[in-house]
C-alpha cells in the first residue's frame, strides 16, 4: 500500500510550495483579534485510508475519529401488498384497498459507521506526493481489515436493502396499475350489458308506443272525416255571406258592425275545424302520454346506472393516479438514499488502497482560542488593491470545504509548537508573500507570544 503526504498549500496549478511558504499562508489564515497572539502551533497530519473495492474507493478516518451516521428507513412490505391485488375485481375493494396503502417508512434506525467519511479526495489527491520523511506528527491509525469489512458490509447491506424495497415498490405499482386496468374493463362490461339491456326496453317501449298510436289512427282518420264533413256545409254557407257582405261593405250598402260580426261567424266556423283535430285524439293523448313518461324513464334510468358506473371509473382512475404520484414521490426518496450511498465510493485514478496524510495547522492563543487551518490553495500575485485591503478569501481558499469534518477533532488535540523552530524559514516565506502584493506580518514574533 502507498503513501503519500498532501500539501498544506498549494498554487492554483496544485503545485506544492515551498513548505515554509505554506506554514506561512496558514498562519496568515488565522483569524486572530487585535493583540491575539499564538502561544503553540503545530502541523498535524491526519491519516485517510482510501480502500480500493467494487464500488470505488472507501474514503476511512484511520484515527477512528470521525464517525458517519446514516439513518436507514424501514418501509412496509411493498412486495406483500402487491400479492394482495392478484385476486380483487370488486370496485370498492380497490379503492379502499389502494387508499390504505401507506408509502411513509413505518421506522427508522441509525447506523453509526466508526471511520467512515464523506470528503472529496480528487483536489487532495491533486497535492499529494510521496516523501521520504516529514517534519510534522501524524495521529495514530487505528483502523483494521475488520473495520473496514463491517464498513463497507454495512453500506452494501443499505444498498441492497433499499434496492429490494425498491423493486417491490415497482411490482405494487405493476400490480395496481393492472388491477386497475382489469377494474375498467370489467367497469366497461357492465356498461355494455346496461346499454345492451336499455336498449331491448327502449325498443320495445317505442314499439308500444307506436302501436298504441296505429291502433288509433283509422279511428282518428274517421272521426275527423265525420267532424269535417259535418262541418263543410257550414263553412260553406259561412263562406258565402261573408264573400257577400265583404261587397255589402265594400259597395256602401251595409256597416261596418255587420261586416264584422260576417267575419267573427267565419272565424267561429274556423276555429271549430281546427279544434276537431284536439276533439278526436284528446282520448288517446293521456295513454300515449303515459307510455311518453315511461320512454322518458327507461333512458334516465339507462343514463344514471351508465353515470354511476362512469363515476367509479373515475374514482378508480383518480385513486390510482393519488397511488402513483404518491409510489413516484417514495421511489425519489429511495433513489436518493441510494445517490447518498454511492457518495461514499469516489472514482479516483488510484490502483490500489492508499493512504493519505492531510496536514493541518492548528494554533492556540493566549485568549485560549484554537484555530485551525485546512489545505489550502493560493492566488499567488496579488492584483490591484488587494494586497491594501487585505482579506483572508483573497490571499487562498480552502483546497475542499469538506475537510471542516476534522476541525472539531483536531481543536481537542493537545500539540506541542513545531513552528517556532523555523522561524527564520518562515519570516523570509512572509516577506516573499509581501513581496507578491500582500499584506503580510513582518515576521513570526508579530502573532506568537514569544518566538
Amino acid at each position: 500500500m502507498q503513501t503519500y503526504f498532501a500539501s498544506l498549500a498549494v498554487d492554483q496549478n496544485y503545485n506544492e510550495l515551498n513548505f515554509y511558504k505554506q506554514i506561512a499562508i496558514a498562519l496568515l489564515n488565522l483569524d486572530l483579534e487585535r493583540r491575539e497572539k499564538i502561544e503553540k502551533a503545530s502541523i498535524i497530519g491526519w491519516p485517510i485510508l482510501l480502500k480500493k473495492t467494487d464500488q470505488g474507493f472507501l474514503v476511512l478516518d484511520e484515527t477512528l475519529t470521525i464517525t458517519s451516521k446514516i439513518v436507514k428507513y424501514i418501509y412496509p412490505p411493498f412486495k406483500d401488498i402487491a400479492s394482495e391485488f392478484s385476486t380483487i375485481n370488486d370496485t370498492q375493494t380497490f379503492i379502499s384497498k389502494v387508499k390504505k396503502i401507506n408509502l411513509d417508512h413505518i421506522s427508522s434506525a441509525e447506523i453509526s459507521l466508526v471511520g467512515l467519511l464523506n470528503i472529496e479526495m480528487e483536489k487532495v489527491i491533486k497535492t499529494a506526493r510521496k516523501k521520504e520523511e516529514i517534519s510534522y506528527p501524524i495521529l495514530d491509525s487505528k483502523i483494521s481489515e475488520h473495520d473496514v469489512k463491517v464498513i463497507n458490509e454495512n453500506l452494501v447491506n443499505l444498498k441492497s436493502e433499499i434496492l429490494t424495497t425498491l423493486t417491490s415498490l415497482e411490482v405494487l405499482l405493476k400490480e395496481v396499475e393492472d388491477t386497475r386496468i382489469r377494474i375498467k374493463r370489467n367497469l366497461s362490461d357492465q356498461i355494455e350489458e346496461i346499454n345492451k339491456k336499455y336498449k331491448e326496453l327502449i325498443e320495445n317501449k317505442t314499439k308500444e308506443i307506436e302501436n298504441e298510436i296505429q291502433n288509433a289512427s283509422n279511428d282518428i282518420s274517421n272521426s275527423i272525416n265525420n267532424e269535417v264533413n259535418s262541418k263543410v256545409s257550414k263553412l260553406t254557407e259561412t263562406l258565402t255571406r261573408q264573400a257577400i257582405t265583404s261587397l255589402k261593405y265594400e259597395g256602401g250598402t251595409i256597416g261596418k258592425t255587420e261586416f264584422e260580426s260576417s267575419n267573427k261567424e267565419l272565424e267561429t266556423v274556423i276555429d271549430e275545424i281546427r279544434k276537431i283535430k284536439d276533439n278526436v285524439i284528446e282520448k288517446y293523448l293521456e295513454k300515449v302520454r303515459y307510455l311518453k313518461r315511461d320512454l322518458d324513464k327507461l333512458y334516465a334510468d339507462r343514463n344514471n346506472e351508465i353515470e354511476k358506473i362512469n363515476n367509479m371509473m373515475r374514482e378508480v382512475d383518480n385513486v390510482a393516479n393519488d397511488f402513483r404520484n404518491r409510489a413516484n414521490k417514495a421511489k425519489e426518496n429511495m433513489e436518493s438514499f441510494v445517490k447518498y450511498i454511492d457518495l461514499f465510493y469516489e472514482k479516483l485514478d488510484l490502483a490500489d488502497d492508499t493512504t493519505v496524510i492531510i496536514p493541518f495547522l492548528i494554533a492556540k492563543t493566549n485568549k485560549g482560542n484554537v484555530f485551525v487551518t485546512t489545505p489550502q490553495i493560493y492566488k499567488g500575485k496579488a492584483k490591484g488593491i488587494f494586497s491594501k485591503v487585505f482579506r483572508k478569501s483573497e490571499l487562498s481558499e480552502p483546497l475542499s470545504n469538506s475537510l471542516q469534518v476534522f476541525v472539531d477533532q483536531l481543536k481537542k488535540i493537545e500539540i506541542n509548537d513545531n513552528i517556532k523552530i523555523y522561524s527564520a524559514q518562515i519570516n523570509t516565506a512572509l516577506e516573499e508573500i509581501k513581496a507578491e502584493g500582500w499584506k503580510s506580518i513582518d515576521t513570526l514574533e508579530d502573532i506568537y507570544t514569544s518566538a
